[in-house]
């Protein structure tokens, strides 16, 4: 590896502008090396608003430079192809949510980094939420004992775009991300079901430090290969039954909002990030609230990206944003699928 880290990013957009790139920039042994979208003006313009070194419109040809990360920015029916041939050109990957269209592409990937020896992350925030950390903290301490029961439940702003809108994640850049990111499934892995339940279902992994057994669903609107809204009830595979739901909201309510609970022998947690508190009930007497600052709620929208910089040093990282979280999530999400197919419940890959 070179003195600084050769960092490339392939088919950037709205998000790569909002988020990978401004935290790419904050690091000085970062070299930004190049650039890509099938747009070479897009390309271009990116390359001047952040001082890349190249802009180029064939990410194959990005490949050549001998870079040291590459952050994957396409939407997911192309990322099999550019995260397994970053791999093989020997740098550690980032790539964005969602992982992958079903879980043999996932697989493949996973793949891909262990033979090459070579980091692949998955774009989930909100893991690193100080929030979300101290309630993954407290229960994997066993405060509550094992996990008998839990919910977790999120809304997001994203009607419009799955109505057709453009979005520039409200960077008011100009950079807008490609309709079709969202609103065809062939293309995005979903709709709300990639956009947001992604989020929700890698976050209950982490948190409960448990995978999923079986899962059954529904949606709005029913049979549509679009979804709005989803509701998922289902069996972890150390025994927890857990409910979830996804909703999507317009753009004039809170951007997202979560709700989380889980109960065990012992006790139970609930955590409002909206009035940024832990609860917690014991047996009688036994209660307490924690209360957190505004920034332990924020969305760490940055981490995955700094922590490919790590990785990329040579350093550990915590877990949260690992690939093989992301095939779990795809895992599960198929599953979502099926259940949705046949209207039953559907046993979970893995």
């Amino acid at each position: 590896m070179s003195e600084k880290l050769r960092v490339g990013v392939l088919s950037a957009g709205a998000w790569s502008v909002a988020v990978h790139i401004p935290e790419l920039k904050k690091h000085t042994d970062v070299e930004l090396v190049v650039v890509t979208n099938q747009n070479l003006e897009t390309a271009t313009k990116i390359q001047e608003m952040f001082g890349f070194e190249k802009a180029l419109n064939s990410w194959e040809e990005a490949l050549k430079l001998n870079l040291d990360a590459i952050i994957v920015s396409s939407p997911p029916i192309a990322h099999e192809a550019m995260v397994i041939a970053a791999l093989n050109s020997g740098a550690h990957v980032l790539c964005e949510k969602p992982f992958a269209i079903d879980g043999k592409s996932a697989a493949k990937m996973l793949a891909a980094a262990k033979q090459n020896d070579r980091t692949l992350l998955v774009g989930y925030g909100w893991p690193y939420t100080n929030i979300f950390t101290r309630v993954r903290d407290l229960i994997q301490d066993g405060l509550i004992g094992k996990v008998e029961f839990a919910t977790l439940g999120i809304t997001c702003g994203i009607r419009e775009i799955l109505e057709g809108a453009p979005s520039d994640h409200s960077t008011s850049t100009g950079f807008m991300s490609e309709r079709n990111t969202y609103i065809d499934p062939k293309i995005a892995a979903g709709g709300a079901i990639g956009t947001t339940m992604s989020h929700s279902l890698g976050l209950l992994i982490h948190i409960l430090g448990d995978s999923f057994d079986w899962v059954a669903s529904s949606s709005f609107p029913a049979g549509a290969a679009l979804d709005y809204h989803e509701s998922v009830s289902a069996q972890m595979k150390n025994g927890a039954s857990v409910n979830m739901y996804c909703v999507s909201t317009f753009g004039s309510a809170p951007h997202v909002t979560w709700r989380f609970e889980a109960f065990g022998p012992k006790g139970d947690l609930r955590v409002d990030p909206t009035r940024r508190q832990i609860t917690f009930h014991g047996a009688i007497g036994d209660s307490w609230v924690e209360e957190f600052e505004e920034k332990d709620v924020a969305y760490k929208s940055y981490m995955p990206t700094a922590l490919l910089l790590e990785r990329a040093r040579g350093n550990e990282i915590p877990e949260g944003c690992d690939s093989s979280l992301g095939q779990l999530v795809v895992n599960a999400t198929d599953g979502i699928y099926e259940s949705w197919r046949t209207g039953s419940r559907s046993k979970v890959a893995g």
